[in-house]
């Protein structure tokens, strides 16, 4: 038996007791599933919130447009709410905020004034379901294009920028009602 054969069956019987650092190892494979876990978890929540605010946000600024005694100062109203913007989700950027007064004539939603120019489709569909023939109303639409916590680590799982948009028709009431 050479010396060579001798070393070769000390470090194969050598080898199998021999753990250190096995725990770091195992920690560093875990950690990054509990990391993932972690951050979506945390995203999760911070978008249910946001989509919480916007709508909240959409149903009480159409009440406040729809109680305005005209078009005029529900116009005014509807500039400044967009210009407190920054109040509605304070530390985030980027929220749109649109709002208009329409009418309900021969089951066509007119446009009349505000901050939007057109309703898109589940907005008008939305608006033809609250108001009858002659009635009128105020719209006001919300969104805010939320990112991920960690985007670079959100975008190799799949996930990307998500924009949450929400929208409410008020009915208003009519002069001496």
């Amino acid at each position: 038996m050479t010396m060579l054969d001798r070393f070769r069956r000390r470090r194969a019987r050598q080898m199998p007791g021999d753990e250190s650092g096995m725990a770091a190892v195992e920690f560093g494979l875990i950690s990054m599933v509990l990391f993932s876990m972690l951050a979506a978890a945390v995203d999760l929540g911070q978008a249910l919130v946001i989509r919480r605010d916007i709508t909240r946000f959409t149903a009480e600024a159409a009440m406040v447009l729809a109680a305005a005694s005209d078009e005029t100062q529900a116009a005014v109203t509807g500039q400044q709410i967009n210009a407190k913007a920054a109040n509605v989700l304070p530390g985030k950027s980027g929220i749109e905020i649109g709002s208009t007064t329409i009418t309900r004539k021969n089951n066509v939603i007119l446009v009349n004034a505000g901050t939007m120019t057109y309703l898109p489709a589940d907005v008008n569909a939305q608006a033809l379901a609250t108001l009858a023939n002659g009635d009128d109303g105020v719209v006001v639409r919300a969104s805010y294009t939320h990112e991920p916590i960690i985007l670079g680590f959100a975008e190799h799982f799949g996930l990307s920028t998500r924009t949450f948009t929400a929208a409410t028709v008020a009915l208003r009431l009519r002069q001496g009602q």
